[in-house]
């Protein structure tokens, strides 16, 4: 039976480099009970690394074969005076890209329903605002006052406006800055 027979994935990472070797199952009848073999082989030369009656057993085995065999060849070259270098987990050209994470978190329909109603811009000062970007969702009766929480009563605003309008009513707070002038 080749190497093409075999049902086997390549392992990678570790010892086991990039895809060299691979794990391999193999059905067999064991004491009459139908059984499944496990084996780390080399699929370019068709060498089989470990047998054993666990992947686990098998992974762990190939892996101290492979380092005896590592440790042959360094005191090897050692003793022909070759330099060792360790080889990189990923050639500089075969690295996997890093993932874009996208920390934006999805806009509500309620917030998207006043951001509309308000036309993009503070209710206030008019200043535009970016749909999800640094908003609030204000009251324009406050709920200090008995203020509710229906679309009727909230409009999107400006943190600075949002912020020192505090718990005073829409009017109020649009006519204070007159008020003070006329003073």
């Amino acid at each position: 039976m080749g190497i093409g027979t075999l049902l086997h994935r390549p392992i990678i990472g570790g010892v086991f480099g990039n895809g060299r070797y691979a794990l391999a199952s193999m059905p067999c009848v064991v004491k009459g009970l139908h059984a499944v073999r496990f084996l780390v082989v080399e699929p370019s030369t068709g060498a089989v690394i470990s047998l054993e009656d666990d992947k686990v057993a098998a992974l762990d085995s190939a892996r101290r074969m492979i380092h005896a065999t590592e440790l042959l060849a360094i005191q090897q070259a050692q003793a022909d005076g070759t330099e060792i270098r360790q080889a990189e987990l990923w050639p500089l050209d075969e690295r996997p890209p890093r993932a874009v994470v996208d920390k934006r978190r999805p806009v509500s329909k309620r917030r998207r329903d006043i951001f509309a109603k308000s036309g993009g811009c503070c209710h206030y000062c008019s200043t535009p605002l970016q749909l999800d970007g640094s908003w609030h969702v204000e009251h324009m009766l406050p709920r200090a006052l008995g203020g509710a929480d229906d679309i009727g009563n909230l409009v999107a605003a400006c943190v600075p406006c949002n912020l020192s309008k505090s718990d005073r009513t829409a009017i109020e707070f649009v006519l204070r800055p007159r008020l003070r002038e006329g003073e």
